[in-house]
């Protein structure tokens, strides 16, 4: 059985969350505004270090600085910016698969059958991890396993955190992608910077779709599991 919750938090705080003891659906609910993040936050991954960013930059423009305990690239959240869904599933859990570069793929699936609903046709992607040129710096930019395309270009981005209690994936559907927006606060040279904008300026693919309805229609798939 899975429980379901909207959880309305900051950026951090939702991160910051305790690991629940069995299955559990949460729906990140916007609420920069009133935790001191009012223009959003920018994420790192939990291999990147702190001065991937530009500190002065994110402080002039109200954007907060947040790093999560899995893996990726950075990612830019705000408000309407993404549909961010995290799925916790405890070790004995039928779903957990020890193979890492296997464990996310039944989730990509639940992703793939959720924007069935929708009328979008979708690909999870089943091979290895490919970071190509930026996708360490930039969750979008590269394809990891689970992860969900449309047209060849990511919809879903999926990143995990293993534990002894179990794992905690966290999933983002771009409902908007504007590069520049991520690239002005990434710590780049000028030559870096326009590389990333040029090469990644379509890496998403965003869908504009409502956040309920999503999350409706997610649930709906999950229980199926």
């Amino acid at each position: 059985m899975w429980r379901f919750r909207e959880i309305e938090a900051g950026v951090k705080e939702f991160h910051g969350l305790a690991h629940p003891k069995g299955r559990e659906v949460w729906l990140h609910c916007w609420k920069g505004e009133e935790v001191g993040e009012p223009q959003g936050a920018l994420v790192l991954g939990s291999s990147q270090k702190a001065d991937a960013a530009r500190a002065g930059v994110l402080e002039e423009l109200g954007i907060a600085l947040v790093k999560r305990q899995s893996g990726g690239g950075s990612v830019l959240v705000q408000a309407e910016s993404l549909v961010w869904i995290d799925v916790f599933i405890p070790r004995d859990d039928p779903l957990w698969e020890d193979d890492v570069g296997k464990s996310a793929l039944w989730l990509g699936k639940v992703w793939q059958a959720t924007l069935a609903e929708f009328g979008v046709s979708a690909v999870v992607h089943q091979g290895r991890y490919e970071p190509g040129n930026w996708g360490n710096l930039v969750c979008f930019a590269g394809q990891a396993p689970g992860e969900v395309f449309v047209k060849g270009k990511k919809s879903v981005g999926i990143s995990q955190r293993r534990t002894r209690q179990g794992a905690r994936f966290q999933t983002a559907l771009a409902r908007r992608w504007n590069i520049t927006d991520l690239s002005s606060l990434l710590n780049l040279s000028s030559q870096a910077r326009s590389r990333l904008e040029s090469e990644t300026a379509i890496a998403a693919y965003p869908l504009p779709l409502p956040s309920s309805d999503v999350f409706k229609a997610f649930c709906a798939a999950m229980r199926r599991r």
